[in-house]
């Protein structure tokens, strides 16, 4: 018997140790060990309102996923809680916002992020329902091979980070170095180059992104989930909730390229829009539309990073300002 219990423990071993790792380098902080996570993934974003819900409240997608807390405090005058995450389909925020609305009797605002793309009815992805899940259980996450996955990358970065800190080739603390940065101060011609030799009048990122979308958007319809918002709606009047749907911004290539080509400017602008803003005067929430009706005058080739992501260094915090701004008059 003994011999046994010492072949189980022998084999239990390295398995307890992948354990010990995985918990100390996942990225999610998933098991609340970590004083504070950088991760933008949904399940760290969820996990952390559970934990702590706050009053505030942004829900969408990548665009509005890296907003400056310290610039949305002081344009607006409140403490914002950001649960968007990159690629989040129309249904996964109404999914998400039921969600926060079903957790936390103290929100008071929220924030829903829409755009054309998000509308499209060719873009549903739905991982709501295995989000919950997994926060209900442990061992789902640990035996996901996406987390896992993650946790090897995050080890490989904090390898990296030790490697450049006991060199003192860098002072960033590890928080800042977990951070993924969508900046670039683009250098003529290297960065306005294509792998064909085309010379474009905008840096490289930004002159192919339509061709990058086209695909999804070719046969654009509008999204049955757009009619779910008067539920949203009316379940955020109903506990006095201030409800906002903003839509953000894109760059002019991405209106010429794609969305007039294809119908969906005169979509959005004869039924979306009208639609959008008749629910509103009816249900008493606000539209602040920065992608058709009040496109704000950024420099596409400075300050997007891409065809629909601003540069988080030379185009988000004016965005960021605007935007928190007009939430802060709305809200006086």
């Amino acid at each position: 018997m003994k011999r046994i219990t010492k072949k189980l423990a022998l084999l239990a071993l390295p398995i307890a140790l992948y354990l010990a790792f995985f918990v100390a380098f996942e990225p999610n902080n998933y098991f609340g060990l970590h004083r504070t996570t950088s991760s933008s993934a949904p399940i760290a974003l969820i996990r952390a309102f559970r934990d702590a819900p706050g009053e505030r409240l942004i829900i969408g997608d990548s665009r509005f996923a890296q907003f400056d807390p310290e610039i949305m405090a002081a344009a607006s005058g409140k403490q914002w809680q950001n649960l968007a995450f990159g690629g989040a389909s129309l249904k996964e925020s109404l999914d998400l916002a039921e969600y926060v609305l079903a957790q936390s009797p103290d929100v008071k605002e929220i924030v829903f992020g829409l755009s054309f793309y998000t509308l499209n009815a060719g873009y549903d992805t739905d991982r709501m329902a295995g989000l919950e899940a997994t926060l209900q259980n442990p061992l789902a996450y640990l035996f996901n091979l996406e987390y896992n996955i993650n946790t090897l990358t995050n080890f490989g970065k904090w390898v990296s980070w030790m490697r450049q800190r006991l060199t003192g080739a860098t002072d960033w603390d590890w928080a800042e170095a977990q951070r993924e940065h969508e900046t670039g101060s683009w250098q003529y011609p290297a960065d306005y180059t294509g792998p064909d030799g085309t010379v474009y009048p905008v840096h490289t990122a930004l002159a192919v992104y339509p061709a990058t979308i086209a695909p999804k958007c070719a046969n654009w319809s509008l999204s049955p989930w757009f009619g779910q918002l008067p539920a949203l709606a009316e379940a955020c009047r109903a506990r006095g909730i201030r409800l906002t749907v903003v839509l953000a911004p894109m760059a002019d290539n991405v209106l010429a390229e794609v969305c007039e080509p294809y119908g969906i400017a005169g979509a959005m602008r004869g039924e979306v829009l009208p639609q959008l803003n008749a629910w509103a005067e009816e249900y008493g929430f606000a539209v602040l539309d920065y992608e058709w009706a009040d496109r704000p005058a950024l420099d596409n080739d400075t300050q997007f990073y891409d065809g629909f992501h601003l540069d988080v260094v030379y185009g988000l915090p004016a965005w960021t300002e605007t935007l928190f701004a007009a939430l802060a008059d709305h809200t006086a």
